[in-house]
């Protein structure tokens, strides 16, 4: 028996109305059998009047979950993700993984196989109906996200969404998830017109007596050093950088996945932490899950440990022993900055920190002469990854913002404009790189985006996809593939654990070759782009430029750099 729908609004325009509401711009849509309502609010949207955030379709799940990660990373702003009942959600898992180990807030909705076999509208009408089905939905994904719900009756609606948007954007941030079964979407329901119910959680400065505790620790300490992974997004460089140059304190970014300090700051050096963990007095670790290699280096007993952040203790990790000997609990820059007032109170205006500045230049200028090093003996074919890097960076300009997974060499690059440079989530889902890129150039239509990542990396971005995306939704943005026909990330750590095993003898290490390779700059050219492949290091500066010529024009482009290590 066929029922018809109720009259006026019904439940999926208030789901949409109040996304808008809540401030989410965008939707990015995979599409299935359980969109029907949602499709309909979206061509009823003339006649209802509700304004409802623009819906983008996506043709890979992965790929829309990747481009809300870029483009919180570029606005600030959460997006909204749609995709197909379990089917659709079960290849945005691996993408809600980096969401989540980055605090980057999206709200994740997948519809949920009709409920009933019958009598209601919107019950099951097609064999998969039966065949998706679950009892628990939302297990895939509840380990990973914040908070998770599913759509009872229609008049949940829009405090399921307020509370949703309210828990993904309070800190520290992260993703949540809405399971949307169809006969609900379907039901009658109020037009969204009242305001939005949101109150995401901020947090301000950490207790004033240990932030006071840790200043002093500071003011003493003759060796100590910032380790910085993931700054707060949106904003400059400030409060840090004020902060470390007022005291002379060298920050290293280590494994960062956003950028922390301009590379020309003199208390920049580098991004590898064990010789400063080794000698250190006093160590400040600011929003880093992973401050340094406990195999590698242990920082000096009488150290003291100065943890900061909105999550000092990572709560969310099943095993993470590093000490914690003054816990900041709080706003990562309402710390800093709280620290840096404190230590004005107990450091002598006169303090130069002559010798502490002293070597940290030494140390900058050692940096740098192993750079030049390594940039001279990689620009023959293949190509140093350093050497494409450096190219890469004289390139760009102030406007320029890199996502990179496993392709730069961030040390051989120059990073001076505050969100120029984003890096692979920690959780280390593959196909990151690309499809934030993607959201990123959505976000900000202002920038040059680049993504450049590794040959692996590329054909786990679901390319077709997502050169569809770019051509479709006109984003001119620029990917860079490093070919280098290994995943070399499997083949070092093979390497650190069996040095002298007989897979570093062998002529190919087993389940690392990438062989044959294909031809990448024929994938990304079906879809419009313009694609070269560059061999020899003299030919990659002018093509490069030729990419460059290609966007600033609206089209796409890529790069396929032969590249070894």
């Amino acid at each position: 028996m066929k029922h018809t729908r109720p009259e006026g609004a019904f439940a999926a325009e208030a789901v949409l109305g109040r996304m808008k509401a809540a401030g989410i711009d965008v939707l990015f849509a995979n599409g299935g059998t359980d969109f029907p309502s949602i499709i309909e609010a979206y061509a009823r949207a003339p006649e209802s009047g509700i304004a409802m955030p623009e819906p983008l379709v996506i043709p890979h799940e992965g790929v829309a979950v990747g481009m809300a990660h870029g483009y919180y990373l570029a606005t600030g702003k959460p997006a909204a993700v749609m995709v197909h009942v379990n089917v659709g959600l079960a290849n945005s898992v691996m993408g809600l993984i980096n969401a989540a180990s980055e605090n980057v807030p999206i709200l994740m909705c997948s519809g949920r196989t009709p409920l009933t076999e019958s009598g209601r509208f919107g019950s099951r009408s097609s064999p998969i109906h039966w065949g998706q089905e679950m009892r628990d939905q939302a297990g895939m994904v509840r380990e990973i996200v914040k908070w998770d719900y599913e759509l009872r009756y229609a008049d949940q609606a829009g405090p399921a969404i307020d509370r949703a948007v309210s828990i993904a954007m309070s800190e520290p941030r992260g993703p949540v998830y809405v399971s949307l079964p169809r006969e609900a979407l379907a039901e009658a329901a109020i037009a969204p017109t009242s305001r939005p119910n949101l109150a995401p959680t901020t947090y301000g400065s950490p207790s004033a007596d240990l932030v006071a505790r840790a200043a002093d620790v500071l003011s003493w300490a003759k060796n100590p050093v910032i380790i910085a992974q993931s700054g707060e997004t949106g904003g400059g460089f400030e409060p840090l950088a004020g902060f470390a140059e007022r005291f002379a304190l060298p920050v290293v970014e280590f494994w960062a996945t956003r950028q922390s300090l301009p590379t020309s700051h003199p208390m920049h050096v580098g991004r590898e932490p064990t010789e400063w963990v080794r000698d250190a007095d006093a160590i400040v670790v600011a929003g880093a899950m992973v401050p340094w290699i406990a195999d590698h280096v242990q920082p000096p007993e009488a150290c003291t440990i100065i943890a900061l952040g909105p999550e000092p203790l990572y709560r969310g990790l099943p095993m993470r022993s590093f000490r914690i000997d003054i816990s900041l609990a709080g706003g990562l820059n309402a710390g800093i900055a709280a620290l840096d007032a404190a230590m004005r109170d107990c450091v002598p205006a006169v303090e130069d920190f002559a010798d502490r500045r002293a070597r940290v230049a030494a140390a900058r200028a050692a940096v740098d002469a192993a750079l030049q090093k390594r940039l001279s003996a990689g620009n023959g074919s293949p190509m140093s990854p350093a050497f494409v890097s450096k190219c890469l960076s004289d390139a760009a300009d102030g406007n320029t913002v890199f996502f990179n997974e496993l392709g730069i060499d961030p040390s051989a690059m120059r990073f001076e404009a505050p969100g120029s440079f984003f890096s692979t989530p920690l959780s280390g889902g593959l196909g990151w790189g690309l499809t934030a890129a993607l959201g990123a150039q959505l976000g900000d239509s202002t920038k040059q985006v680049i993504a450049t990542i590794g040959d692996g990396s590329y054909m786990f971005a679901n390319p077709v996809a997502c050169h569809q995306t770019a051509a479709a939704l006109k984003l001119p943005l620029l990917t860079v593939v490093f070919n280098n026909g290994i995943w070399n990330a499997v083949r070092r750590s093979t390497l650190y654990m069996y040095p002298d095993g007989s897979a570093a003898a062998a002529n190919v290490m087993p389940i690392t070759a990438l062989d044959p390779s294909p031809d990448y700059a024929a994938i990304a050219r079906a879809h419009g782009a313009h694609a070269e492949r560059v061999d020899d290091g003299a030919a990659l500066p002018a093509a490069i430029q030729r990419a460059l010529e290609a966007t600033r024009s609206g089209r796409q482009a890529l790069l396929e750099v032969i590249v070894g290590y």
